[in-house]
């Protein structure tokens, strides 16, 4: 009897196995698409927007740039610049200058299209600084020395933030490291003791930290992305199309994907001691 049980599931996967034929799927190519990314600041310029075309998602080829489009930035204030192409694809500012509590709106004529993308830039609080702590016996950490975030968050509800972090110099860029979060659940309270490293450092490592404040589209919009870029697994959803905030001026026309941001930005380093 056992030596039935034993051979049983070795039946079943030969049958399975012996059944399985190979049925290849033809994807047809999804139409190219305007791919917009770029942003504008409080800090000192120039600011670059990226444009190139989408393409299949199995291609493996680099993106192809958008070269020769127009685009213009003109701010709430009546400033307007004509942005100049430095490289294939890439278009850069030469006066203008972010300033919180302005808005945008950029215009880009590509390809016989006319599209626009509004953004603006919210207010940021200050922040205290970066310090360090060994841990040492705690469940659920590695003994070593962590690096912690410490500032204020500004009085009232609707404010939105991106952390970017560096550890030596390398930006912590895998899936897991898009952090985002809104303000409805600390409004106005101190954030203090915010762990900024998964692994120990080491004496000499250096950590350097942005706090970005987001637009409310812009928030949900790498929220989205957060979404799409972990979902993976045996219970993934099906693949969802991300917000946009560059639209066609003609409701007809090709549609884009990408975002133009405004953030405001501040930073803080901290070297780790022995």
């Amino acid at each position: 009897m056992k030596r039935l049980l034993y051979l049983l599931p070795l039946l079943l996967t030969g049958l399975l196995s012996s059944c399985t034929d190979v049925v290849p799927v033809e994807l047809p190519d999804p139409e190219p698409q305007l791919a917009v990314e770029g942003n504008i600041t409080d800090q000192p310029g120039p600011y670059t927007i990226r444009l190139t075309k989408t393409g299949a998602y199995f291609n493996g080829e680099e993106l192809p740039a958008v070269r020769g489009a127009e685009l213009l930035l003109a701010d709430n204030e009546g400033h307007a610049e004509t942005l100049r192409e430095t490289a294939p694809g890439l278009y850069q500012t030469q006066t203008m200058q972010g300033k919180i509590g302005n808005s945008y709106v950029l215009t880009i004529r590509a390809e016989g299209q006319e599209y626009r993308a509004a953004t603006e830039i919210k207010r940021i609080p200050h922040i205290d600084g970066l310090t360090q702590r060994t841990k040492s016996g705690e469940a659920g950490w590695e003994d070593g020395r962590y690096a912690f975030y410490n500032g204020p968050e500004l009085p009232g509800v609707g404010d939105y933030y991106r952390f970017k972090i560096w550890i030596n110099g390398a930006l912590q860029n895998d899936p897991d490291d898009l952090t985002v979060r809104a303000d409805d659940m600390v409004d106005g309270r101190y954030i203090g003791d915010i762990e900024l490293n998964g692994e120990p450092l080491q004496p000499g490592d250096s950590v350097r930290v942005q706090l970005l404040s987001l637009p409310q589209d812009y928030f949900h919009f790498l929220n989205e992305m957060y979404g799409q870029i972990n979902n993976v697994g045996l219970f993934s959803t099906p693949p969802a199309n991300v917000r946009s905030n560059v639209v066609n001026v003609n409701a007809a026309g090709p549609k884009a994907v990408g975002y133009f941001a405004g953030t405001a930005v501040r930073s803080a380093r901290l070297i780790i001691q022995p």
